[in-house]
């Protein structure tokens, strides 16, 4: 597996091109600048078959379409209950236009496999109604679930505090040390957010420290 990362746009959101070994690759995530996405991959000789989205915001999904264009065949992925942010953005954001209208709607535990690589995504709502982590091997693409030190706002359409903590809790419980690749900002470690993330910490009944 080779992982590609690039920060697109206005918000800095991080898009990754997770490569397998036969050269077949997913987009998690083009917010934005779909030919800066493009490029990046076919450089590494990958060709995209799916692109796979953690949540609805405008910021992950503008340069979803620009993504298929380049490569015929590409479908892209959501979890059902994130249709309704797709295909009308503007209801978190406010004078945001240019939905989209995903291929396939998935539900929490649905797989997509791309050669060895199997990409398992985990409905972990708060930020919106359908965020989901997604989980391949020991990575996790976290999107606006889990930062380095922060978890993702709660103040937009969808957003709940009490599913965000609901959240939070599930990922603390998780046994395996997932590497996080979140949706902005640095990566970090699940270990680490479990010693540092204060809400994390509290989500687990734990004393921040």
């Amino acid at each position: 597996m080779e992982i590609l990362e690039i920060a697109v746009g206005p918000l800095r959101t991080n898009c990754y091109i997770v490569v397998s070994e036969r050269k077949n690759a997913v987009v998690i995530d083009p917010g934005f600048e779909s030919e800066k996405i493009v490029a990046k991959a076919k450089a590494a000789g990958a060709n995209v078959e799916y692109v796979l989205l953690t949540h609805g915001h405008y910021d992950h999904i503008c340069a979803v379409e620009g993504v298929k264009k380049a490569f015929p065949g590409c479908k892209s992925a959501v979890m059902k209950e994130d249709l309704e942010l797709c295909r009308n953005p503007e209801l978190a954001f406010p004078g945001v236009t240019g939905g989209i209208e995903p291929d396939m709607l998935l539900e929490d535990g649905d797989v997509i496999k791309v050669d060895e690589l199997s990409f398992k995504f985990m409905l972990t709502p708060g930020h919106t109604k359908g965020s989901a982590c997604i989980i391949c091997g020991e990575k996790m693409f976290s999107g606006d679930t889990l930062f380095s030190r922060a978890c993702g706002r709660i103040d937009l359409y969808g957003g709940s505090a009490k599913e965000m903590r609901a959240s939070l809790k599930k990922l603390g419980g998780l046994e395996v040390d997932y590497e996080i690749f979140p949706g902005h900002g640095v990566g970090t470690t699940l270990a680490i957010e479990r010693y540092a993330n204060q809400y994390l910490r509290k989500s687990m009944g734990l004393e921040v420290l």
